[in-house]
Formats: C-alpha cells, sequence, structure tokens
C-alpha cells in the first residue's frame, strides 16, 4: 500500500498515466484509482476476513475511503491544486474501489 501512496504522489506517475494530448485525461486518472483502490479493498478485506460479510465489505470500503483521504492530504502537501470537490470526489472513487475489491475477494475466497 506504501506504493500505491508514492505513486499517487509521484509526479513522474502523474505525467506518465495523465497525457494531455488524450481526450479526457482525468477520467481514465479516475479509473485506474479505483482500479487501484480496489486491490487494496480486497488486502483489507482479507485482513478483516474473521468479521461477517456485510460487516467487512462496509468496513474495508471505509478503511480505503480512509486511505484515500490520506492520499489527498498526502497530495496537497506535494502541492497538488486540485479543488475540494475533486478530492471529495477522490475519496468517493476510493469507498467504491474499496467496495468493489472487497466483494471481489469474498467471491473469489468463498467466504
Amino acid at each position: 500500500m506504501a506504493g500505491f501512496l508514492w505513486a499517487a504522489t509521484a509526479r513522474e506517475v502523474y505525467q506518465a498515466t495523465s497525457p494531455h494530448s488524450l481526450i479526457a485525461h482525468v477520467w481514465f486518472r479516475k479509473l485506474y484509482s479505483i482500479i487501484a483502490f480496489a486491490i487494496v479493498g480486497a488486502i483489507a478485506a482479507r485482513v478483516l476476513r474473521a468479521i461477517p460479510y456485510p460487516r467487512r465489505i462496509a468496513l474495508s470500503s471505509i478503511v480505503v475511503a480512509g486511505y484515500s483521504a490520506l492520499i489527498e492530504v498526502a497530495q496537497k502537501f506535494h502541492g497538488s491544486t486540485e479543488s475540494w470537490r475533486w478530492n471529495l470526489f477522490d475519496v468517493g472513487c476510493g469507498l467504491i474501489g474499496g467496495a468493489i475489491g472487497a466483494a471481489l475477494y469474498r467471491i473469489r475466497s468463498n467466504h
């Protein structure tokens, strides 16, 4: 998860994943983030596997949304100029990605 935090704050990664020549590059980045947060959500669900299924998905989603909020704060310290609306949207991507990852973990592990 530290790798995802580094990638979220590294200017090189931002430039490589957001070519301005690509139409709607911002939306592609949001999609990448949901995929990354789904991976984190699956990890969270695995760690929380002792918790019953419905609560595990909800808790995993909240944990990942909190992780996303931490990334937003780190990005501010690294000079991000995104508005608070985009910050909230990104945390929402974390919540959604976390839920997807936790649900996929449940399907894959049959717990």
